[in-house]
């Protein structure tokens, strides 16, 4: 990720395909949006009952005040060390703040205490990809299917894709992405994942196809016009291809804006 902090709009947009980026760049742009994306949302444990600090811990988390949060957490564990809602929590909160040696800490305790729930595997395999260990983050991802519940089964499949992406491993991507659609057909962060992975393969009809149904799920997604453009382009259309660039940049994608003047008629459509 070129920047180290993201806007909530930032949070909301998939990889962008741009030949005037690396796909190093890219694809760790991709990582740590999805990783921060997921972070702030997913809800697996609850609050135990009647515990403030639990409460007042995830309160500070959701409002990204990961310090505090972490504090309160660690209260928690002082008392409890195998609460599950508290490690969960310290564990967000680490990564979220780039506490990585304090994310890896906690992970491996709650592996030790837990070493069959699916979460902690995930959140370790979310470190090794924050790591560049796409390899281990592989294997921990792995693990985590193999004791998976319905619940996180996406979240497994979307980041061990995006891990087999930084590898390279774009076939192997796409049947990560294809199955977390088994799971929610209409998850856009799968559909934008499988039509970039695609895209890297040469595969731009398929590509094409993914991004129409992303586009339909979110029609305000810049992002998606843009990449979808440079699909077709790749296809040789682009009859089809400026339109989207023409739609992405009237939406404030600058990439697009500079496809328009090198590849559409000097602008016009």
């Amino acid at each position: 990720m070129a920047e180290q902090s993201l806007t909530e709009q930032d949070l909301r947009q998939p990889c962008q395909i741009s030949k005037h980026n690396s796909l190093q760049q890219q694809m760790i742009r991709a990582k740590h949006i999805l990783t921060l994306a997921f972070l702030l949302s997913f809800h697996q444990f609850g609050f135990s009952q009647g515990t403030n600090l639990l409460a007042m811990g995830f309160q500070k988390l959701e409002g990204k005040e990961f310090n505090e949060a972490i504090n309160l957490f660690s209260q928690v564990l002082n008392q409890e060390p195998r609460d599950t809602a508290a490690l969960s929590g310290i564990i967000r909160a680490s990564l979220l703040s780039n506490n990585l040696k304090g994310a890896q800490k906690h992970i491996e305790s709650a592996i030790s205490y837990y070493p069959s729930n699916p979460e902690f595997y995930l959140r370790e395999g979310i470190l090794n990809n924050l790591k560049g260990d796409y390899a281990k983050a592989i294997i921990s991802f792995d693990k985590g299917i193999g004791y998976s519940s319905q619940s996180i089964n996406i979240q497994l499949y979307i980041n061990r894709g995006v891990a087999n992406m930084q590898s390279e491993n774009y076939e192997g991507a796409v049947q990560d992405f294809t199955d977390a659609l088994e799971d929610n057909p209409r998850n856009s962060s799968a559909l934008n994942y499988r039509a970039f992975a695609n895209y890297r393969l040469g595969m731009y009809e398929e590509a094409v196809a993914d991004y129409n149904k992303a586009i339909d799920l979110n029609p305000d997604d810049a992002m998606a016009y843009y990449n979808r453009g440079m699909a077709h382009l790749r296809a040789g259309e682009k009859t089809k291809a400026c339109p989207d660039f023409h739609k992405a940049c009237s939406m404030g994608n600058k990439n697009a804006c500079r496809m328009i003047m090198t590849e559409c008629a000097g602008g016009k459509k």
